[in-house]
Parts: structure tokens; C-alpha cells; sequence
């Protein structure tokens, strides 16, 4: 079976949970499946070179990056119509949620992987959100099987679409560590919290912080350091006016770096309200660092007895989750314990097949 991948995600983004799913699935396909990825005009990803891909080299030094960007775009849909038209695949997987190709698919049937509802929820935190939740829902409607990476984003799926779960694969996330090696952080030492990745609205880091703030009043002696963008503005006020600025790093880390944070981090904290899967749960996981997360969404689906809960709309409750963690490192050891039998569940082989099964229901 030829199965006929775009190249919408790999044109925009560099880093991110989407673009290393879908290379980690053609990477992982059994015995049977063919994966087709044309060369993206270009891209700066940085999985693409696992599947043997050399990044293209064609930037175009005219205009204005949203002019680029159109260009780009353009170049990609036009090549990727002209193979959906030719007809030599079995079945398509688009990468994202543009719906570029429908006029130009015919019969053949596509799959559609929905990984989240974040725009539909939160509309006013993310550019485009209008355009995305029109096209989403409609090719949802469309495709032949729709794959859900969690059971929460298949119940948001029949929510917000109305459509039957006979239609919908729950298929989770595999895992594979960040890195082969781990390269310190400089300036980075004592006991410290770890929080990983965006920190708008509804990642919850106000929660965070104000959990952090009453741990530094207890003098806890540990630090809260944020991987991810340089603070903003409106960060470094709150944080001013919590009194634990200087308590607050934020580093921008290579996955190297982040695999070290991970495993010298007293303890990983994920206050977002909401997820469709949590994949920072598993790398914690993978580098046996404690885990406190929140007690919605996604998160008792993917992390089960593998960490402590808290609700993320108590800073007093996220305060008391960590302190047991920091606390107690008996039960903390237990904990790790169960993290790794939990994260043994968790493989992009087994991704990958199921996601094969789902490619054969739909023909």
C-alpha cells in the first residue's frame, strides 16, 4: 500500500509535536506500507533529516517572510495536487488541516489525524483560528477515518462535529527519546521545578506561578526554570509582582539541553487547562523525572498512576503537589517507578501499526 503524505506542517514549523508525529510515523510504517513525502520547496525542520531527507535550499530572499511564506505554500499545494491527480498512491494523509486538495483528491480515500481542539477552545489565543476551524471541520467531515490522538480529542471530535465514533481511531503517541546525549544547561543548578514549552493563556504558567510564589515563601530553596521563549513583558511583572523574579530562569534549549533538564529537575510541572495528548508527560518519563501534572483534559488518559495530580485552577493545589514530591522521596522513587512502567506502553512501532490498520480500513 502507497500511502501519500503533504508537506503543509513541514513548511511552517521547525520543532513541534506534529511534524516529529508524522516523521516518526513514516519512520516506524511496517512491512507493507510505502510513504511518499515529496521534497517541501523549503523547510527548516529539524526531523526531516531522520527520514533521509536533505532540507531544501531554495529561499526566496524577495518580499516580506508572509509574502515568502504564501510562496512557499503555493509551491507545495500546487505539487501536491498535481500527484494527488495523477493517482499513484493508495491512500493520502494530509499533515494539517488546509484543505487545499479536495478538488483534486477524486475518489481516493484520506485520513485526517485531529490532534487537538486549542483553536476551537481558545480562538482568541491563536492566529488564523477562524480559517483553521473551518477547514478542520470540514475535512473531518470528509475523510474516509479520522485518527484522534487521545480519547479526550476523540469525545471533543463528537462534541464539537457530531460525528459518529464508528468513524474515529484512537491512536496514541508513541515515544522516543530527545536525544542521544545530554548537554548541561550553564548557569542551571540546585534543586529547581521544570516547566517545558508555550506559556500562553491556557498553559496555565500564571497558575504556575503563583503556586511557585507561595513554595519560595516556604523557602522550599528551589528554583522554577522555564524551557521555552525569553519571558515577556507581561511575564516579568507578574513574576515582579509575586516576588520571585529572581527565582525564575527561562532558557531556550536544544532538545540536548532540555534531556538534561529533564533529568536534573527536582520535578516536571504541567499546569496547562488543556492538551491533546501532553507529550512532555512521556519525555519526564524517559528521563525519570517526577511528574506533576494537571487532573484535566488529557493527562489521567496518558500519564495513569505515572505521576501526581493536581487542579489547575487551585495554585494552592499545584503548591501541595509539588511539595509531596519535594517531600517525600520514598513515595517520589515509587512514582518514577510507575512513570516507567506506564511509559512502556508507549511506542511509535505500535503507532505506527495501528495507524497502518487505520489506512486499510479506509480504502
Amino acid at each position: 500500500m502507497k500511502v501519500l503524505y503533504d508537506t503543509q506542517v513541514f513548511a511552517w514549523q521547525r520543532f513541534g509535536g506534529i511534524s516529529r508525529y508524522f516523521v516518526e510515523l513514516m519512520r516506524h510504517m511496517p512491512k507493507g506500507i510505502s510513504p511518499v513525502l515529496p521534497a517541501p520547496f523549503f523547510s527548516e525542520n529539524a526531523y526531516l533529516p531522520d527520514l533521509g531527507m536533505r532540507l531544501p535550499v531554495k529561499r526566496l530572499d524577495i518580499g516580506s517572510f508572509r509574502l515568502r511564506k504564501k510562496l512557499y505554500e503555493w509551491a507545495d499545494n500546487s505539487m501536491a495536487r498535481q500527484q494527488l491527480r495523477g493517482g499513484a498512491f493508495d491512500v493520502f494523509h494530509p499533515t494539517y488541516y488546509n484543505d487545499y486538495f479536495m478538488n483534486a483528491i477524486g475518489r481516493k480515500p484520506f485520513v485526517l489525524t485531529v490532534h487537538d481542539f486549542t483553536h476551537e477552545r481558545y480562538p482568541d489565543l491563536l492566529p488564523d483560528s477562524r480559517k483553521v476551524i473551518k477547514r478542520k471541520k470540514r475535512l473531518a467531515m470528509a475523510a474516509s477515518r479520522i485518527i484522534a490522538i487521545s480519547e479526550n480529542t476523540r469525545r471533543d471530535i463528537m462534541e464539537y462535529y457530531g460525528i459518529d465514533e464508528s468513524k474515529i481511531d484512537v491512536i496514541h503517541h508513541g515515544y522516543s527519546s530527545l536525544s542521544s546525549r545530554e548537554a548541561a544547561v550553564e548557569g542551571i543548578s540546585g534543586p529547581y521545578l521544570l516547566f517545558v514549552g508555550d506559556r500562553k493563556g491556557y498553559k496555565n504558567f500564571s497558575g504556575l506561578a503563583e503556586a511557585f510564589a507561595s513554595l519560595a515563601k516556604a523557602d522550599r530553596g528551589v528554583r522554577l526554570v522555564c524551557a521555552g521563549s525569553p519571558l515577556s513583558d507581561a511575564e516579568t511583572k507578574l513574576l515582579n509582582v509575586l516576588g520571585i523574579r529572581d527565582s525564575v530562569t527561562a532558557v531556550q534549549a536544544t532538545n540536548a539541553q532540555l534531556l538534561w533538564l529533564y533529568r536534573h529537575a527536582a520535578c516536571f510541572v504541567y499546569p496547562s487547562l488543556y492538551e491533546g495528548f501532553g507529550l512532555p508527560v512521556l519525555e519526564a518519563f524517559g528521563a525519570g523525572c517526577p511528574v506533576a501534572v494537571s487532573s484535566t483534559s488529557c493527562f489521567p488518559e496518558v500519564a495513569r498512576d505515572g505521576a501526581v495530580y493536581f487542579d489547575p485552577s487551585d495554585p494552592g493545589s499545584i503548591a501541595s503537589a509539588v511539595a509531596g514530591i519535594l517531600d517525600d522521596s520514598d513515595a517520589t522513587r515509587s512514582l518514577t517507578r510507575r512513570a516507567s512502567a506506564v511509559l512502556r506502553g508507549y511506542s511509535w512501532e505500535r503507532t505506527a501499526r495501528q495507524t497502518a490498520e487505520t489506512y486499510r480500513k479506509s480504502m
